[in-house]
């Protein structure tokens, strides 16, 4: 999708934050250059060939953009948040690219358009199995540690100001 759009002029890069599901294969970063050689793997592993840019050890970037993991912004060339979604969904963002090419094409003949804020519920691609495959990654430690994590979530009552989902 990054070499598509690149033609259109959408820049793309990929902010490697934190292992979101830290076990003893790929623990918690404790110094940067194991973060970057966590990234490095990463980029190999699933043959990333857009830019990777690093965050600091303390996660300075990850805090200023929502500190959930699998994060996605289209931010303009001038610094707007034009996107954001706390999951990560190919077929989501290129809706949203499309959009917002396509208001640039209407301004482009001469449309008056005005932003305004919204807020949708996108669907994934949920298989639980392959998600455990995807921690396991990690190693076992990941998948255990997600595991308790569900489960005290799924106690929890609603959070206020939040769009809820349901099956």
């Amino acid at each position: 999708m990054a070499k598509t759009f690149a033609t259109k002029g959408i820049s793309s890069i990929f902010l490697y934050t934190r292992e979101a599901h830290p076990g003893e294969n790929y623990p918690a970063h404790r110094s940067f250059e194991q973060k970057l050689a966590h990234a490095r793997a990463f980029k190999a592993e699933f043959k990333i060939e857009r830019p990777i840019l690093v965050d600091e050890l303390v996660g300075a970037a990850h805090k200023l953009y929502g500190s959930l993991p699998n994060m996605t912004y289209l931010i303009s060339r001038g610094g707007r948040v034009l996107f954001r979604a706390d999951w990560t969904d190919p077929p989501t963002i290129e809706y949203a690219i499309n959009y917002v090419l396509n208001s640039r094409a209407r301004r482009r003949e001469g449309l008056r358009l005005t932003p305004f804020y919204s807020e949708f519920v996108g669907y994934r691609w949920n298989d639980p199995a392959k998600f455990e495959e995807g921690l396991m990654r990690a190693g076992r430690q990941a998948v255990d540690d997600f595991s308790r994590t569900t489960a005290r979530r799924s106690k929890q009552g609603l959070r206020p100001g939040r769009i809820e989902l349901g099956e």
